[in-house]
């Protein structure tokens, strides 16, 4: 794969700039993939070359292949804007995950994403990056606007970020106020469209025995979460959203790109039948991904020191707003394991109680408009439900789950 990233970069702190960092996270990808993929050895992703108008810039790695600090041609002052284009070629892997590339319904299906270099998030006077978590993420981005242009064979259904349009195998992609870029394509596609709030929902699915039910239940799933989440939240950010039937390993249900859920549903793209637990599998996971759109696209946070801010919001969405069963009581165990999805679910279930469900949603709007395209950290959304309720009750829940040196 031939990558030619033109990234536009300005200076929005107080000091001039001389390097930059971007991120190349198929790096730190492909490496895991050779020691644990069989047939992914010889998989790499390669940096041709580094320029600004026209000119090679020198840059070095930082930790890893994956950061790559880039020398600017002159220091970057305040206020002003410069471009750097960066030429890669990756390979894509053989795997069923956000990244990588199999066999299914007859053809084939390629997921793209951690795989496009991009700026590293600049906060606090530092480049901010971290080491590469094949089971979770690493991602910490600030929202950007994004050109591209995509060939591929016309037999391809090419589904996007953005807004896009296909016209003799090629698609071109105009993504406006995205936190993250991702490409699905697939020679198998069918799609079903339909509408919540004004919002199309695409959604792209392989023929099978069960594809009528899993299509019907993922779109009245996405229209519902929509119409609830917006209810309690605030509004959806783009004028579509994109489902893709994208088989991922055990244990995942999916992955969240702005504008665009990979849905991990094996069992409908390989089996012929399927069964009750398949299909409440679909609702709970297209709810958990659509609640994504709130939380991390929308409101961005560092989901690798604070998942809880995206993770556990969209596992208490799933199972709370979404099935709509609220806890009446707390728990005289808290459960321990698994603290970004359980026990950022339990914390936002618990809160909710505390607070009362009146004012806890007059929280969550307030955390969502004020934060609405920008970035969040755990410190700021406690300042908000402070705001709402300082009450001892909430201050003693929030210290009996958060370490005070998180919220400094």
């Amino acid at each position: 794969m031939q990558e030619s990233a033109m990234i536009t970069i300005q200076n929005n702190t107080a000091k001039p700039i001389t390097q930059v960092m971007v991120r190349n996270i198929a790096s730190e990808v492909l490496t895991y993939d050779q020691k644990h993929y069989k047939g992914n050895k010889n998989k790499t992703t390669t940096i041709k070359q580094i320029t600004a108008n026209q000119q090679k810039l020198a840059y070095e790695f930082k930790g890893d292949e994956s950061n790559i600090l880039v020398d600017l041609p002159t220091s970057l002052t305040p206020g002003a804007s410069t471009q750097i284009n960066v030429e890669v070629q990756t390979d894509v892997p053989w795997r069923k995950d956000r990244f990588g590339y199999q066999a299914i319904a007859g053809g084939k299906i390629y997921n793209l994403s951690f795989c496009f270099p991009y700026l590293s998030d600049y906060r606090n006077g530092k480049w901010n990056y971290h080491p590469y978590n094949d089971e979770g993420e690493n991602r910490n981005l600030a929202v950007s606007d994004y050109q591209a242009e995509i060939y591929a064979p016309k037999s391809y259904k090419v589904v996007t970020s953005g807004e896009s349009h296909t016209k003799d195998g090629k698609t071109t992609v105009v993504a406006k106020d995205v936190r993250d870029f991702a490409i699905v394509a697939s020679n198998k596609f069918k799609v079903s469209s339909t509408k919540a709030n004004g919002i199309k929902i695409n959604n792209y699915y392989y023929a099978g025995k069960s594809a009528k039910i899993y299509n019907q239940l993922a779109k009245q799933t996405a229209v519902d979460s929509i119409k609830l989440f917006t209810k309690k939240y605030g509004p959806y950010p783009y004028s579509e959203l994109d489902l893709t039937e994208s088989p991922f390993g055990s244990d995942t249900g999916g992955m969240e790109y702005s504008g665009l859920v990979m849905i991990a549903q094996d069992t409908f793209a390989r089996k012929k039948s399927a069964s009750k637990e398949d299909y409440d599998s679909v609702i709970e996971n297209v709810s958990h991904e659509v609640a994504h759109q709130w939380f991390f696209n929308t409101v961005g946070n560092d989901e690798y020191t604070e998942p809880w801010l995206d993770e556990g919001m969209a596992e208490f969405s799933e199972d709370i707003i979404f099935d709509l069963s609220p806890i009446n009581k707390i728990p005289k165990k808290y459960d321990e394991t698994d603290t970004a999805y359980n026990g950022g679910k339990s914390f936002y279930s618990l809160l909710r109680y505390l607070m009362g469900e009146k004012k806890f949603d007059q929280a969550m709007r307030d955390y969502y408009q004020t934060y609405y395209l920008k970035q969040a950290t755990g410190k700021d959304f406690i300042a908000i439900i402070k705001k709402h309720d300082n009450s001892k009750a909430v201050n003693d829940l929030i210290k009996r789950y958060i370490s005070p040196k998180y919220l400094q």
